[in-house]
């Protein structure tokens, strides 16, 4: 079997079949934290966004174990910025505990149109920004300018030990953001354009993206998935 994926820069197949069978480690044998991780993945190929953020709670203020309130916090937190100075805000928010059980959120935002305040703190020789109107807590912000890294970095977070919010999310994003175009055991022909592709190895998986038609279609053939 095989998964055609189109994106608005080029096309994804995932091979099933030819030895090509992904392999992950065993805590992500559990179908839905594939289907999760492989979500989030096609989001963060599809979307150019801009910034990676982390936001956490002071204990002073708010009541850093309560997961629900905490959440509500940050959905209001979201509906503000939409509301004063970012109306198309993109973004993709995965929550994660600290050691003690306290919940953080980290997310990645496009098209944030808030005020950013600097720090004295680089990260990979990036600034480290902090966001002026998040007050429930400490923020970072760091421009993203590579978005294989920050795909690994979330897929991470991703295991069976996560919290699920309500409703058994282990992530929350908008809704105005691109997917891919889905199609399985199709006539993968019909989907190639003269355009040129860029090839890319995509994480170290199965996953590949050809520069050219041609070299996709020999690809496949050589591995038995269609036929000439």
């Amino acid at each position: 079997m095989f998964i055609l994926k189109i994106y608005h820069g080029g096309f994804m197949v995932s091979l099933n079949e030819g030895g090509r069978i992904r392999k992950d480690k065993p805590e992500v044998a559990d179908s839905s934290i594939m289907r999760s991780r492989q979500a989030i993945e096609d989001i963060v190929i599809c979307n150019e966004f801009d910034f990676f953020c982390t936001f956490t709670f002071d204990p002073r203020k708010h009541d850093r174990y309560d997961i629900i309130r905490c959440q509500r916090f940050m959905n209001n937190w979201i509906r503000n910025c939409k509301n004063r100075h970012s109306p198309g805000l993109k973004y993709l928010i995965v929550p994660e505990l600290h050691k003690d059980k306290a919940i953080h959120f980290h997310a990645l935002l496009k098209d944030f149109k808030g005020t950013f305040k600097p720090s004295k703190i680089k990260q990979n020789g990036r600034d480290v920004l902090n966001i002026k109107n998040w007050r429930a807590g400490f923020s970072t912000a760091v421009k993203i300018d590579n978005i294989e890294a920050v795909s690994r970095y979330i897929r991470k977070y991703i295991t069976k030990d996560m919290i699920l919010l309500p409703g058994r999310k282990r992530y929350y994003c908008s809704n105005n953001l691109i997917r891919p175009k889905k199609s399985t055991n199709v006539s993968l022909k019909s989907f190639l354009s003269r355009k040129p592709f860029y090839h890319k190895k995509f994480n170290e998986f199965d996953y590949f993206i050809y520069h050219k038609q041609d070299e996709f279609i020999d690809n496949l053939e050589s591995s038995a998935i269609i036929k000439p």
